[in-house]
């Protein structure tokens, strides 16, 4: 009776202000990951290097961001968020002061790492919000936290190509420790304070993640999925700056930024994912946007070399990439309500390992074989990712959804 009233009263909560200014942050400190794949070729001439060497930039940010995900992230189990966050936007923005005054490459890569490890944030503020709503609105409350998720992501890209053309590289950086700081006001303001869910040290809490892997194979399977389809998405991306610079488009950084506003389609699929969720149940979401990667990459194959149908490519693959977010993360969810940080946290460690494999992947293609290379790469990506679909019923996911639901009503 008290544990329901305890978790009536952490539902009472998520209001509509908090569910946006959880949007807000995930959106404002996921753009740390993503600002430099816009300014990767101005990088590459501050410090006279080969774009291979500098994509170790995007590459280092996102294997970062995989450690942070393994090793920080499951605090959010047994922490208060609230001041785990504060903790951590604190240690980002140091990280982001190291890379606006990076003197050599080296330095830079090194600082990326550290930016990626530290901005994990939107990975503790999805799981909380998780378990703040109710069950039957899961899926649309995570759909509209998305979202501010999306428009960091592609935001980032928008302003941090204007501000390279305009003010240089390192203005961007000092741009976002500038936002870092005033979100920690923000959070500590606005957030109210998280109750634990698991009483386990430290040391136990990071050794229950193989077990937990291992036990949950719906947990292996959305790894799977997202991690081949953001790996994908970050062959494209990081190569993008590339091709808007070759010969075939001869286009500056601001318009690599400008691109990057049909990344905003996202916005619109992840409310339209969640409802799909609450509806249809989170696999049939899963197939959906698998799909709609795979349609995205052979477009691009075809005829990349087109501007209008590059624009298009761009959008399907974002639309898609990011609605399997929502769903595979609805999926994972379901699982356990007292793990669901760790759940989260093994689930975008392979999602940011499949990203780095990605922006590796992509910048080696483009150095070998160009374009024709770059989507070959993200098409087999693409089409491993449907392994994260194989060997289970489609209502598995859904019935311990289902199950949760019908414990939660008693």
């Amino acid at each position: 009776m008290e544990a329901s009233f305890a978790e009536a009263t952490q539902r009472s909560l998520l209001t509509r202000g908090l569910v946006f200014l959880m949007a807000l942050t995930c959106g404002f400190t996921v753009a740390n990951v993503y600002i430099n794949q816009t300014l990767l070729v101005s990088m590459a001439h501050t410090f006279r290097t080969t774009e291979v060497q500098i994509g170790l930039v995007a590459t280092l940010v996102q294997i970062g961001y995989a450690l942070g995900n393994l090793f920080l992230v499951p605090l959010g189990d047994r922490v208060e968020r609230r001041r785990l966050i504060i903790a951590l936007l604190g240690l980002v923005s140091l990280a982001l002061a190291l890379a606006a005054m990076a003197p050599s490459a080296s330095w830079l890569i090194a600082a990326h790492l550290l930016i990626g490890a530290t901005t994990v944030i939107p990975q503790i503020v999805f799981p909380w919000a998780a378990e703040l709503a109710d069950v039957r609105q899961r899926g649309n409350v995570l759909g509209k936290v998305a979202i501010g998720l999306i428009c960091g992501i592609f935001g980032a890209r928008l302003l941090s190509g204007i501000v390279d053309a305009q003010l240089g590289w390192r203005a961007m950086y000092w741009i976002s420790l500038a936002c870092m700081l005033l979100l920690i006001g923000w959070v500590r303001w606005k957030f109210p304070r998280s109750k634990p869910s698991a009483a386990l040290t430290y040391g136990a809490l990071l050794r229950s993640l193989g077990p937990l892997f291992l036990k949950e194979s719906v947990l292996r399977q959305a790894c799977l999925s997202q991690g081949m389809v953001f790996g994908a998405f970050s062959v494209f991306w990081t190569t993008l700056a590339f091709l808007l610079k070759s010969p075939t488009y001869s286009l500056g950084s601001e318009f690599v930024g400008i691109v990057g506003l049909i990344g905003f389609g996202g916005v619109f699929a992840s409310p339209v994912v969640g409802r799909i969720i609450d509806r249809k149940g989170a696999w049939f979401a899963n197939l959906l946007c698998l799909l709609v990667v795979a349609a995205s990459f052979l477009l691009l194959a075809i005829s990349g070399n087109r501007l209008p149908v590059l624009l298009l490519g761009a959008f399907l693959l974002t639309v898609g990439t990011q609605a399997n977010q929502v769903a595979c993360q609805a999926r994972i969810f379901a699982l356990s309500a007292e793990a669901r940080s760790r759940l989260n946290g093994l689930y975008m460690v392979s999602t940011f390992l499949g990203g780095a494999a990605g922006s590796y992947l992509g910048v080696l293609a483009w150095s070998h074989g160009q374009w024709s290379m770059v989507c070959l790469t993200g098409a087999l990506m693409a089409a491993a990712s449907f392994g994260g679909l194989a060997g289970r019923r489609r209502n598995q996911a859904d019935g311990a959804r289902a199950a949760e639901e019908k414990s939660g009503t008693r």
